[in-house]
């Protein structure tokens, strides 16, 4: 049966004689995978080092750290040193394991609680709900509006609307008290879910970076009793989603990473989680433009692993072939997502509204109810004209 190889580094103890650096393969006699952690123990006197290569059943899921708890050695002797330096990643993330599974539950269920207690305590509106309320309510009326920002994050506010039944007609005015027909604790709760995620999403990103499970948990609860993410997952705004996407960003970029490191270049899985970095690059774009910083963040990823695959010497059409898959997935895929989202914005958004004057002329013509759009084309004879500067804004020509 084919089978992959795991590479363990390990310091074997004899008991005697000299120590030397050997390679040789270790029967297992154990089926339970635990996560290696490096011993702080100091060798023992005569020991020697080796290099253990561990057959692996192809298409199993394998931990960043899968080392055997009980191993036969060829020799008298016990591990007192090991240390996995590669894996074959799988199906879904590679490291979860029945425990990590039970951990993740337990995280989700505490920031459950953490995100959503009373969380339509304050029947008010709260900070930005004013702003970002208002923008869902926007979609609602189908009323064009301007914003700083792109536009997926406040769409996902006014699908959290559309699912509270909210007709469009309140206007999030700051601290004013919300009316019995807006259901704006419903509202919270849908956008307060995407922090919720963020705690798992912690956890399994830290494994995923080979960290071991207790700070990977550690991380987590980080994350889970961070004041300021608790708070700002209560209220309707732009943040949580934004935070998002990040994190799904980071976990597709560590886990493709792993599998472009340990597995087979150009399989499905690979292409897989390839195409989900690039799709999650494409909503944190879409979400907010301090979202461009995660863009860095892989694009410097990638630049590191293209020089280092050139370094190694790898043949020219394969190196080529890497170069292509990366300019599809991290340029065109997220450049998809960020022009889709303002296809549907503008789709939605057909009617005259409050930004109407941030854009150009032809632009307001083609709003529905807009001044510009019912005027004649043609010029008569004691017609009232006004002429307007080519730029942007709502001001005339004039002169002095």
């Amino acid at each position: 049966m084919d089978s992959h190889k795991l590479k363990l580094r390990g310091r074997h103890g004899s008991g005697s004689g000299n120590s030397s650096d050997s390679d040789e393969t270790l029967p297992l006699v154990s089926e339970e995978y635990a996560y290696g952690q490096r011993s702080r123990e100091p060798a023992a006197e005569g020991s020697r080092s080796y290099v253990m290569d561990i057959p692996l059943a192809p298409g199993k899921m394998y931990g960043a750290y899968p080392v055997k708890k009980s191993w036969k050695a060829s020799e008298a002797g016990s591990l007192t040193d090991f240390s996995a330096v590669s894996f074959e990643s799988g199906i879904l993330f590679g490291l979860m394991r029945s425990r990590d599974i039970v951990i993740t539950g337990v995280l989700t269920l505490a920031s459950l609680v953490t995100r959503l207690w009373l969380i339509g305590r304050r029947p008010n509106v709260t900070w930005d709900e004013a702003h970002f309320g208002k923008f869902g309510a926007y979609y609602i009326n189908h009323t064009f509006y301007h914003d700083v920002h792109p536009p997926l994050a406040k769409m996902l506010v006014g699908l959290a609307e559309v699912f509270a039944k909210h007709n469009g007609s309140f206007d999030f005015k700051s601290g004013r008290k919300y009316p019995d027909h807006v259901n704006y604790t419903l509202m919270r709760v849908q956008l307060a879910l995407y922090g919720v995620a963020l705690v798992p999403l912690a956890y399994i990103i830290c494994l995923q970076a080979h960290i071991s499970r207790p700070m990977a948990v550690l991380a987590a609860c980080f994350v889970l009793f961070d004041n300021a993410l608790c708070v700002m997952s209560r209220f309707i705004l732009l943040d949580e989603p934004l935070l998002f996407f990040t994190a799904t960003t980071l976990c597709c970029a560590v886990t493709f990473q792993n599998v472009n490191k340990h597995g087979e270049a150009f399989s499905r899985r690979w292409w897989a989680w390839l195409l989900m970095t690039g799709a999650s690059l494409g909503c944190v774009m879409s979400s907010k433009w301090v979202g461009f910083f995660c863009v860095i963040m892989v694009g410097i990823a990638t630049i590191d692993d293209l020089f280092r695959k050139f370094c190694a010497l790898m043949p020219w059409e394969e190196y080529i072939h890497h170069w292509c898959a990366r300019i599809i997935a991290l340029i065109f895929v997220p450049l998809l997502v960020y022009t889709a989202c303002f296809w549907v914005h503008f789709s939605l958004l057909y009617r005259t509204g409050t930004g109407d004057h941030k854009l150009s002329s032809n632009f307001q013509a083609g709003l529905k109810g807009n001044m510009l759009n019912e005027q004649p084309y043609d010029i008569t004879y004691g017609a009232f004209v006004d002429v307007r500067a080519v730029y942007n804004g709502p001001g005339l020509l004039h002169s002095h």
